[in-house]
Formats: structure tokens, C-alpha cells, sequence
């Protein structure tokens, strides 16, 4: 006996709501009369195994547009279920309990399939908390009803009143609908939770994740036993919330709680929690998950400071950096020094540092935010004569100026010689930048001073000429105008700047004599040398075997002397 009625399945239809619709349509007052028609048992009727031939034979519909909506497992996967062909579990669903938004089966006339799902305790769209019991009769809504919104006691289910959700709640439920539906990602994410990179997760790893968040979560907040779906979305919710914030709370809360004063490595300390999330064998492929061990390894390197994040821990992750709580290794790395360097680096500056027992070994643990010396960043290392050609100044200028701090070095590390080019280029963008500060009238010359003619001047000393560049970058010296771009091309006001060179020679009044003692000097042990040889050639003739003072060796000392 075929129906008389046989609407065609929404794409998105529950299959029991589907016979539940396709009952009410032909005038039975429960879906039993239709299993019954199809020759099926109750027990067909209540489990993920139903098939969909004897229903595709009396609502005459294709098999294979039922067979979109059923339950029925993947041949490779007898044991499992599916969900508009997301491969889950029996327990993920529930297929008794009727648990359903009326207010959404109102709005587009059909039961949507993501309401099967277990963890669905609340609508996402209508911000509502849904009850599986009716309020009319007080017991559980079944899918054996006269209607979609008849209940069997006949209660309207269209007056039923259900509490409020939070938005995170909402957000997560959202985010589950999203992946069964196969919509995009909601444009709006008010939540600030990793949404898209849940949606690339497959439909089991994440209700797999929300359920050991929210597990964790409530075992943090210090409860004993397991609670229920409504508990668990609650507590995932929080979690997820704020990405990583929340997270990073969840772990320092595990930490403090069970941890105590345990000295091991990160993984080790908090042991459970990650095995539950990044080796669980049921979250396939296990890359899914890697957003969340990237914030595990955050949490560790950066915020938890009472543990060791192992580099083969880090895998991909380590040319990251070696983030703010690291080993002393990874501190002689970071600033490119030997572990010899870095312990003694540590000892003379007074840098604080923790010791950890890690198993059988001991690790130093250091806070780089208590370090304030420069690391070497990637990048060909210049050498000075080099680098000062870059600036258009002399080495023994550029030399004097990173001895007195002028030149700032932020990208090598102090053991290691020569000119980062990050630094040089620091150093240049920092002075050619004056130049575009608006400059006050009352301080213009005409007749501007050229820093280049400065350094190329051969009367001005090097401590000279550092003055200058000094009293430039602190704005003492006013910057009129650059002619070509270049340090050396920029016009500095005249009257400033000749004040600034004739008070450095003041105040060093020898450094022109510099060059005259050194020549003087250098004359000196000149005479002193060869009086020395004069006094050597006499003594090795007077001592000599014949004791005869020759008329050519006196010659001989005559010249030298």
C-alpha cells in the first residue's frame, strides 16, 4: 500500500522528523501507522541502523534521497553512524528524546537534523535553553506524536516558554549547526572564539574537543563527577570564549589545583588534559587540533614559568622563538653565544633563574623579560668599514658611536662583532626622519651646514663629530632640509651647528695635538731604537776577541747613531 501523500525530504531534514511530517501530512496520528505500513519493527524505528528502502517504497521517493538523511553507517564502518554524511557515533545522537526548537520548526516547516546531536541543549539563533519535557503533561517529548508541534498528551508546542542561553553558549551551539548544515562561518563572531578553525575540524573532533573542555573545566571549578550535555556545552563555552585567554586560565587553574609544586616539563605536568587532545585516537587527523597545542606551547614558553618546554616538544614550532620562560641552552641560542657565555652572561648581570628538576637532569629556567640583551637576529652581519659606507661616514666615526650608545644595537648579540643591517638601517631611518619634522621659522637659516661636510672635515676630531650627531638626534641641532635622501645630505642650521663644533673643541682643547704628540712619540722611539743599536755594536767590539777598535766600526756606530 503506497501514501497518498509523499512530500520530498528537506536536504537538511531529520529522517525520524521527516516520517513524523510525512505522518501528520497523510492524517495518522503517530509515525507507527507509517513504520507499520512499511513492515518495519519498533525496533528498526529506534535505532542509527534504520534502513530506508521499505519507507522509500510506500512515500514513493528514491531510495537515494532518503539515503541522504538516514542514520545508516558507512559500509567500511559498521559500527558507526551518520549525520547528513558526517561519520559519528551512536552515542553522539540521540534518537528518543525529541529535543527540538519549536520555534525554528515554526519558521521553515521542518524538523532540521542537527537536533540529534547530543551536545544540541540550546538554540543558537533563538538564544533559548531547550527541555525535553513537555509542559503540558510533564513527560519526555516523543517522536511518536500526532505533529511536529503536538505533543501526544495534544499540548501546542508552540506555547512552550524556554530559558535564555549566554551569548559563548549560543556562539558554540552555533558553531555545531554551522557543521552539520555545512554553512560558512557566522561573519559576526562576538565570542572572539576560533571559529573557523573549529569549522575545518571534522563534526566528531569537535564535539571529541568541547567534551574534554568542558570536562576540564568543570574538574578545575572542583567538581567531583561528570555532569550532563547542559554542563558540559557551559563549561566548554567558557573555554573557548576569548581565544586563548580563556584557555591559558583553564590550564593555570589544572596547574595550581593538581600540579602543586611539581618540577617536570610542561607535557608531563599537565599530562592528562593533553593526551585527551592532541592523542586521542577518535580526533582524526590529529593536525586538526594544532591551533589549540600552538596555544599549549604559548601557555608553556610565555605564561606558565614553573616548567620546561622541551624542543622536541616543539617540533615545527621551534623557529617560533624560543618564547619568554626558556632554558639556558635555548638563551645561549637566542642571543648566539656558547652555554659557557650565557651561564656566565647570567651570573655577572645578576639575571634571576629558577632550577628544575626535569626527571633525572636539572634545567635552569630563565624569564626573558627580566633580560634586556639583544639577541642576533637572522640576516648577513656587516662588517664596519662596510657598514659605515652605507651611512656615509667614517668606521672610526660609526665605531665611536655605538661605543658612546648613539648607534643602537638591537638585533646582535653583544659578544658578536660587526653591524647588524636591521640596526643600520634602524640607526639610518632614525635620523633621516628629522627631516620631516616641521621646523619653527625663528630657528631657519639660509645658509645651511651639510652633515656630510661635517664628517668629511679632517680638522674635526671623531668625538667631534659624535658630538654633532648627537645633538642632531636630540633635536639641539635643527634639521632644515635633505637634499638627496642620504644622512650626509642633510642641511643643518648654521648658527646651531657652529656652536656645537666650537664647544666640543672646547671642551677638547688637546685634541688637535693629538696628531703632532703622535708623530713626536713615534720619533722618539725611533732614537731610543737606534741609540740602543749604537750602544749593542760598541759593546760587541770592545768585547770582541782581537779587543781592536777599527776605524770602520766606528764609522758603522757613527751612522747608526
Amino acid at each position: 500500500m503506497k501514501l497518498v501523500r509523499h512530500p520530498a525530504p528537506h536536504p537538511t531534514e531529520s529522517l525520524m522528523g521527516y516520517v513524523l511530517r510525512l505522518s501528520e501530512n497523510n492524517g495518522y496520528m503517530s509515525p507507527w501507522s507509517i513504520y507499520q505500513l512499511a513492515r518495519m519493527k519498533q525496533s528498526d524505528a529506534r535505532s542509527t541502523g534504520m534502513r530506508v528502502g521499505k519507507l522509500a517504497a510506500i512515500s514513493l521517493r528514491p531510495e537515494s534521497e532518503l539515503s541522504q538523511i538516514a542514520f545508516a553507517p558507512p559500509a567500511e564502518r559498521p559500527r558507526w553512524c551518520r549525520l547528513l554524511g558526517h561519520d559519528l557515533v551512536p552515542t553522539d545522537l540521540s534518537m528518543t528524546a525529541a529535543t527540538f526548537c519549536p520555534q525554528c520548526t515554526l519558521e521553515r516547516g521542518f524538523i532540521e537534523a542537527h537536533w540529534h546531536i547530543r551536545l544540541m541543549i540550546g538554540c543558537p539563533i533563538h538564544a533559548c535553553r531547550l527541555s525535553p519535557d513537555c509542559p503540558g503533561c510533564g513527560k519526555r517529548i516523543r517522536w511518536f506524536r500526532p505533529g511536529l508541534l503536538e505533543c501526544a498528551c495534544g499540548f501546542d508546542l508552540r506555547d512552550k516558554t524556554n530559558p535564555a542561553i549566554s551569548l559563548a553558549e549560543a556562539s558554540l551551539l552555533g558553531i555545531i549547526r554551522r557543521k552539520v548544515l555545512r554553512l560558512p562561518a557566522s561573519p559576526e563572531n562576538q565570542s572572539s572564539m576560533p571559529e573557523a578553525q573549529l569549522l575545518s575540524m571534522s563534526l566528531r573532533s569537535i564535539l571529541v574537543v568541547i567534551q574534554v573542555l568542558g570536562k576540564y573545566r568543570l574538574i578545575a571549578d572542583g567538581f567531583a563527577k561528570e555532569e550532563g550535555e547542559l554542563q558540559l556545552v557551559s563549561a566548554a563555552s567558557r573555554v573557548l570564549t576569548d581565544w586563548p585567554i580563556n584557555f591559558f586560565t583553564l590550564l593555570q587553574s589544572l596547574g595550581d589545583r593538581v600540579l602543586g609544586a611539581t618540577n617536570s616539563g610542561v607535557r608531563k605536568q599537565f599530562e592528562n588534559i593533553y593526551h585527551a587532545l592532541f592523542k586521542n585516537k577518535t580526533i582524526q587527523p590529529p593536525e586538526q587540533t594544532d591551533f589549540i597545542k600552538d596555544a599549549f606551547v604559548d601557555f608553556g614558553a610565555n605564561h606558565w614559568g614553573r616548567g620546561v618546554v622541551d624542543s622536541r616538544f616543539l617540533g615545527s614550532r621551534r623557529g617560533s622563538g624560543a618564547g619568554r620562560f626558556m632554558t639556558q641552552a635555548a638563551f645561549a641560542r637566542k642571543i648566539g653565544v656558547q652555554p659557557r657565555t650565557a651561564a656566565k652572561i647570567l651570573t655577572d648581570r645578576g639575571i634571576p633563574s629558577r632550577r628544575l628538576e626535569c626527571g633525572a637532569a636539572s634545567r635552569v629556567l630563565i624569564d626573558a623579560n627580566n633580560v634586556s640583551i639583544p639577541c642576533s637576529s637572522p640576516g648577513i652581519v656587516l662588517r664596519c668599514r662596510e657598514a659605515a659606507r652605507q651611512l656615509g661616514m667614517s668606521p672610526a666615526l660609526l665605531q665611536d658611536l655605538r661605543r658612546r650608545g648613539i648607534y643602537g644595537v638591537q638585533h646582535l648579540s653583544p659578544t658578536r662583532p660587526g653591524f647588524h643591517p636591521l640596526d643600520v638601517q634602524r640607526f639610518q631611518q632614525r635620523v633621516l626622519t628629522l627631516a620631516q619634522a616641521p621646523i619653527p621659522s625663528t630657528d631657519c637659516n639660509s645658509g645651511g651646514i651639510s652633515l656630510g661636510s661635517v664628517f668629511r672635515n679632517p680638522h674635526h676630531s671623531v668625538a667631534t663629530k659624535a658630538t654633532v650627531v648627537r645633538a642632531v638626534l636630540s633635536k639641539e641641532i635643527v634639521v632644515v632640509n635633505n637634499v638627496d635622501g642620504t644622512l650626509a645630505g642633510l642641511q643643518l642650521e648654521a648658527n646651531t651647528c657652529q656652536l656645537t663644533l666650537l664647544d666640543a673643541h672646547k671642551a677638547s682643547p688637546r685634541e688637535n695635538s693629538q696628531p703632532v704628540a703622535k708623530a713626536l712619540k713615534s720619533t722618539a722611539n725611533r732614537i731610543q731604537g737606534s741609540a740602543q743599536n749604537v750602544i749593542k755594536t760598541i759593546s760587541a767590539v770592545v768585547t770582541s776577541q782581537t779587543k781592536e777598535v777599527t776605524l770602520k766600526d766606528l764609522a758603522k756606530a757613527e751612522v747608526h747613531a
